[in-house]
C-alpha cells in the first residue's frame, strides 16, 4: 500500500493549496474582523449593529427588518420579520448565524445589482486609478456606501471618492477585500471564527509607486494582464500573471484530483479481486484493502468538496 499511500498524501496536499485561503468565508472572517472585531452584540454610536455593522436599511433589503420609516436613523423602533429565526434586535445581536446568513443574502443582492444595472463584471480585472477590480473589493464596497454607489463610480471611471459617514472610502475596502471567491453560501458562525483571511492588504489600498495609466481606447481601465501594478494579494496577482481566476483554477484541480482518486480506488479493487482468482491475495487482504482504500477515498473526497 505504500504506493497509495503517497498518492493519498499528495491529493491531500493539493486539496490543501487549492482551498487555501480565498474562499467566501475567510472573505467574512476578514470583513467582520475589520467591521466589529468578529463581536455579534456590539453596536457602534450611530446605530449599525452586529458583525458586519448593519443598518436598518441593509436589513430591510433582504427582508429581516420591517422598518420604521426611518431607516437610516438606525434607531431600530420597528419590527423584526421573524426571518432566520429574529424577531428583535436582541435576537439578531445574540444569533451570529443569522447574521451571517442575513449578510450573505445582502451580498447576493449587492452582486446582482453591480452586474445587472451597472455591468460590472466587464470591469473585472481592470484597475481604475491603478486599484484593481475585483468581485469581492466590488462586494466589500457596496457593503461600505451601497451597490449603487459603487456602480456609479466604476461607470465614472474613478472621477469621484465616495466614502461612508465614517469617512472611510470606497477604495479602501476595493484594496482590501481584493481576491477572494464569492459563492454566497453562508457559513456557520464557527466556520467563520475559524477562517483564515489571506486575500487583500490589512492596511487598505495603498497606491503603486508608479499609477497605470490608461491605454488609448480603453478608458480608464486597464487590464491587469502584463502590468507593472504591485498586488495585494495573491489571487490577484494570479490572475495578473494568467488571466484565470483561482477559483476557476481550484475547481479545475479538485476535479482532476476527485477523477484520479476514483480511478485508483476501481484500480485497486481490479488488482485485488484479479489477485484473489488467482490466489496471491486471501479474502482478508481484500477485505481489507479495499475498505482501508473507500475509507481513505471518503475521507478525501470530502476535504476537497
Amino acid at each position: 500500500m505504500n504506493v497509495h499511500i503517497r498518492l493519498a498524501l499528495v491529493l491531500f496536499l493539493l486539496a490543501g493549496l487549492v482551498w487555501a485561503g480565498v474562499t467566501y468565508t475567510d472573505f467574512l472572517k476578514a470583513l467582520g474582523q475589520r467591521e466589529s472585531s468578529m463581536n455579534p452584540e456590539v453596536i457602534n454610536q450611530v446605530g449599525y449593529v452586529g458583525l458586519f455593522q448593519f443598518g436598518e436599511a441593509a436589513l430591510q433589503d433582504v427582508g429581516l427588518y420591517a422598518g420604521d420609516g426611518t431607516p437610516k436613523s438606525n434607531d431600530w423602533a420597528g419590527t423584526f420579520s421573524g426571518k432566520y429565526g429574529v424577531n428583535s434586535l436582541a435576537d439578531l445581536l445574540a444569533n451570529p448565524d443569522a447574521q451571517i446568513q442575513a449578510v450573505s443574502a445582502y451580498h447576493q443582492q449587492a452582486w446582482n445589482t453591480l452586474t445587472k444595472a451597472y455591468g460590472a463584471e466587464r470591469y473585472l480585472g481592470t484597475t481604475i486609478n491603478g486599484i484593481p477590480i475585483t468581485a469581492s473589493g466590488l462586494v466589500a464596497a457596496a457593503h461600505l456606501v451601497g451597490a449603487g454607489t459603487v456602480g456609479e463610480w466604476l461607470k465614472s471611471g474613478g472621477t469621484t471618492d465616495p466614502a461612508d459617514g465614517n469617512g472611510t472610502r470606497l477604495v479602501s475596502y476595493l484594496g482590501q477585500f481584493a481576491g477572494y471567491t464569492l459563492v454566497f453560501a453562508p457559513p456557520s458562525y464557527a466556520e467563520v471564527l475559524a477562517g483564515a483571511p489571506s486575500g487583500g492588504s490589512p492596511g487598505g489600498y495603498v497606491p503603486s509607486p508608479a499609477p497605470l495609466r490608461p491605454s488609448a481606447g480603453t478608458g480608464s481601465a486597464t487590464l491587469l494582464k502584463g502590468s507593472s501594478f504591485g498586488y495585494t494579494s495573491a489571487a490577484q496577482g494570479f490572475f495578473g500573471a494568467t488571466g484565470y481566476h483561482m477559483e476557476q483554477v481550484r475547481q479545475l484541480l479538485v476535479g482532476i484530483a476527485a477523477m484520479t482518486l476514483v480511478t485508483w480506488l476501481a484500480w485497486l479493487v481490479v488488482a485485488k479481486w484479479r489477485g484473489l482468482s488467482e490466489g496471491f491475495d486471501t479474502r482478508r487482504d481484500l477485505a481489507l484493502d479495499i475498505g482501508r482504500a473507500i475509507v481513505l477515498t471518503w475521507i478525501v473526497l470530502l476535504i476537497m468538496m
